[in-house]
């Protein structure tokens, strides 16, 4: 299935948004900006498909809009273990060579994601579709107004994933 169109506020529709990396960049590489932001990504990606840990990764920020110069990739890297201490394992390397660093690299501002994160531990996956306060007003939407993420499956281990829900990854 195709991705969505942006809506009249420069945003994909609420929800989840499967694709694959080259859907992602056939939509979202629109300028040189954004062009050289693909390619620090796709080495990112390149590092992590190398760990053998991860399967799933989330896309999100200004680069998952109309902005003609985002200033970064917002990633959501899900381990493909569940967690427990195999998944901690698998996120060591990133906080090893340290977050500034990925982000010096590949633009990438990174967070982590694991099935059966206990309660009390941010799911960034909803936290990112809610448009932040400072984004929202100029867009012309109110608080607490939410949009639309990438799910991105790069190792092809896994079937695709139905599109969730806000109010179903919330429960």
């Amino acid at each position: 299935m195709p991705l969505p169109t942006f809506n009249a506020n420069g945003l994909l529709p609420s929800g989840i948004h499967d694709c694959s990396l080259a859907e992602a960049e056939k939509r979202f590489v629109l300028n040189p900006h954004r062009a050289e932001m693909w390619q620090r990504l796709l080495k990112f990606v390149d590092w992590t498909r190398s760990l053998d840990t991860f399967d799933i990764l989330y896309l999100d920020g200004g680069y998952i809009s109309d902005k003609p110069r985002p200033e970064d990739i917002d990633v959501i890297l899900q381990t493909r273990a569940k967690y427990g201490t195999e998944a901690l394992e698998s996120m060591t390397p990133f906080f090893l060579k340290g977050l500034d660093t990925i982000f010096s690299e590949y633009g990438v501002h990174l967070h982590f994601w694991s099935e059966g994160f206990p309660g009390g531990i941010h799911d960034f996956r909803l936290f990112f579709q809610y448009v932040r306060p400072q984004d929202a007003a100029p867009r012309g939407l109110a608080p607490g107004a939410t949009k639309g993420i990438l799910r991105v499956q790069f190792n092809g281990r896994t079937a695709p994933l139905p599109q969730r829900e806000l109010a179903e990854a919330s429960s």
